[in-house]
């Protein structure tokens, strides 16, 4: 049968797993970025560490899609890396195309946050037009769902929500500009407040111990405005909430959704938009890209069965 292999890069960890055909998940695997992208050469530790995989779960014949998922920002045609940060060796490499020469195996790729969001959009009950997904980590990933598919843009660069410009920012962003609102409404942000007024409690606690302080409310409300205002632009159908920020102990959900509320045009999309919460778990981001590679590749062989 054949299998598909979802590959989720992150900053800190690598995840890797495998697919069935009918969507059975299994060979859940976590490495540390570093492994393979502090090498000189990225791409071939890259290479080595998805051969290694496949070698030790013996599929390498059954593998009919490889599915990468970066948090960074990729040309329209989803081949090449534009811009990765914390890579910066895989900047403007025709990334899929070179792993699919080295692996002999069909490679794709997209926006890890993209497939965050493909895995909470498959969990409704039909797929919607539009649809927004705000996933808070470390930074401010967006995934936008529009008429049916992902929109990339004219450029590939679409859903850079965390790097609007926010009036009285002075804060250097690590994408070079100054004032982007992710600077100040991501986890990034968080830890550095931890670190400046709660050193000695856990960062998973912070919203439990301090969620009162009027900086991390401020935190929530800037975060809502952020959300509001792309809701007002693009009106979905879906706002799907999620990412390990929203996750913590204590996060003040309900008040992120009422500022967010309090904020949107009426009367829509303030009536019409449906607000959930992300069933995202550390397998999530590869999940959803082994669901990826199955889309990916049944439209390319619509009458070959997975």
């Amino acid at each position: 049968m054949h299998c598909f292999l979802g590959v989720d890069i992150g900053g800190t960890n690598t995840r890797l797993m495998l697919m069935d055909g009918s969507q059975e998940f299994y060979g859940y695997q976590k490495v540390p970025t570093q492994s393979w992208a502090s090498l000189s050469d990225p791409l071939s530790g890259l290479q080595q560490l998805i051969e290694e995989y496949l070698i030790q779960a013996g599929v390498r014949q059954q593998v009919v899609r490889v599915m990468l998922g970066l948090p960074g920002i990729l040309s329209r045609d989803r081949q090449t890396v534009l811009s990765l940060p914390f890579i910066a060796a895989l900047d403007n490499r025709p990334v899929a195309q070179l792993l699919s020469h080295a692996l002999n195996l069909n490679v794709v790729m997209d926006k890890d946050v993209n497939h965050l969001m493909w895995w909470d959009l498959t969990r409704l009950s039909a797929l919607p037009d539009v649809a927004v997904g705000v996933y808070l980590g470390t930074g401010l990933g967006n995934s936008l769902w529009l008429n049916q598919d992902f929109y990339h843009g004219a450029h590939g660069a679409a859903g850079e929500l965390g790097h609007i410009p926010l009036a009285g920012n002075p804060a250097l962003c690590p994408c070079g500009k100054v004032g982007c609102v992710e600077t100040l409404t991501s986890g990034n942000w968080l830890a550095g407040w931890k670190r400046q007024h709660a050193a000695t409690t856990a960062f998973e606690d912070v919203f439990t111990e301090f969620g009162q302080h009027a900086d991390l409310q401020e935190f929530v409300d800037r975060l809502a405005r952020t959300i509001a205002s792309e809701m007002n632009i693009l009106d979905p159908e879906y706002l799907i909430l999620g990412g390990g920020v929203l996750s913590m102990a204590a996060f003040p959900l309900a008040r992120l959704e009422r500022q967010i509320r309090q904020h949107l045009r009426g009367p829509q999309p303030a009536e019409g938009l449906t607000i959930i919460q992300s069933g995202v778990t550390d397998e999530t981001g590869c999940r959803g890209a082994c669901l990826a590679a199955q889309r990916d590749y049944e439209a390319m062989n619509p009458r070959v069965p997975a």
